[in-house]
Order: C-alpha cells, then sequence, then structure tokens
C-alpha cells in the first residue's frame, strides 16, 4: 500500500474535494505503463442521482419511525473481491459521532437491515477486478500500482455518485451523510 498516494487522496476528502481526488488518481493511472484498467478513466457510475436521493430519502423516513435519526453512512460492498455485483448499504444512528476524528461509531448503527442499492454503469471495470484476481495477476508485480489507483479511484466515484445524489434535492432531513467503501478509511463526509 501507497500510505502517500492514500494520504493524499484523503486530504482531498477532508477538503470535500472529492472531483478532484478522482482528477488526480485518472492522471496517476493515465500514466501508468500497463493500460488493463485505464478503461475506469471518464467512467463514473450511471445511476440517476434524483433516484439515489429518493432512495436516501425514503430509508431516512423510514427509520425515522422507529428512532431520531441525526446521521447517514453508506457503504459500497468490499467490490474488490466481489466483482459480480456492485451496491452499497444504509446505516442510521441515533446520535452523531465526530465527523472529522475517529469513526469507529460507524460500526454501531440503529437501524434495521435495507434494500441494497446496485451499482450500475461501471461493469465493465467490474470484468478487469474478476480478471486480476480469478487470474492471479496480483501475483505480478508490474500491476500493482495501476490496480491500487484502479481501487482507489472505484471508491471515489462511488463517493462523488453519493455526492451527486446530495446535491441533486433536498434531504428530507439536515443531518450529515457519510459514504465510502467497505473497508477504507477515507469517508466523504456530507454535513448540512
Amino acid at each position: 500500500m501507497n500510505v502517500k498516494l492514500w494520504k493524499a487522496v484523503d486530504k482531498r476528502f477532508l477538503a470535500s474535494n472529492i472531483k478532484g481526488a478522482i482528477q488526480d488518481l485518472e492522471d496517476l493511472l493515465a500514466n501508468e505503463k500497463v493500460d488493463r484498467f485505464k478503461g475506469a478513466i471518464g467512467l463514473y457510475f450511471s445511476n440517476s442521482p434524483l433516484s439515489l436521493l429518493s432512495k436516501i430519502n425514503k430509508f431516512i423516513r423510514t427509520c425515522d419511525k422507529s428512532f431520531d435519526v441525526q446521521a447517514v453512512y453508506l457503504e459500497m460492498n468490499g467490490f474488490d473481491i466481489n466483482y459480480n455485483r456492485w451496491y452499497f448499504d444504509s446505516f442510521g444512528y441515533k446520535t452523531c459521532g465526530d465527523l472529522r476524528g475517529d469513526l469507529d461509531w460507524l460500526s454501531d448503527w440503529q437501524s434495521d437491515d435495507w434494500t441494497q442499492i446496485t451499482l450500475k454503469g461501471m461493469e465493465k471495470i467490474q470484468k478487469d477486478f474478476q480478471w486480476y484476481h480469478e487470474q492471479k495477476i496480483w501475483e505480478d508485480k508490474k500491476y500493482e500500482r495501476a490496480y491500487e489507483l484502479l481501487v482507489l479511484l472505484v471508491m471515489a466515484k462511488f463517493v462523488f455518485l453519493i455526492q451527486s445524489a446530495l446535491e441533486a434535492g433536498d434531504l428530507v432531513k439536515s443531518i450529515p451523510v457519510l459514504a465510502t467503501a467497505h473497508d477504507f478509511d477515507i469517508v466523504g463526509r456530507f454535513a448540512p
């Protein structure tokens, strides 16, 4: 893991510059010697932001029937090894923990299980992950940096999709929304 790279992406996220993080990652990927993962450059999830906003609002309204929702966390599945279907889960919280520091509070949600939302538009990239893992390409170090860039890029594009959804209209409730992929400590934070 390239710690400097991950910190640079996290710095962009903390500055609420998700688009800047994506541009940096795409520029780096474009300059890689291997071509395999470059299909991710310029490719985004195609889910309708307005439709996603509607689903997020429905989740909040439903949770509010059981408790006063104070924060929402949206987590993409472990997409790198689960390349058959990409989706995200929704989690609701009675209290909002520290948004800038320790995010361990995200592991203790109060919402019931909710319908997963399938992510669309990047199926071509899912095939790259399948190829990488099923053919054991990870054994070939020449793909290592490009693969790491791809992983960060997919996560960032998911967070950008959530940002786009939140900008498509109004949340039913003025609460923070956080988003990332499973096992990432780089988190998009969207506070009212």
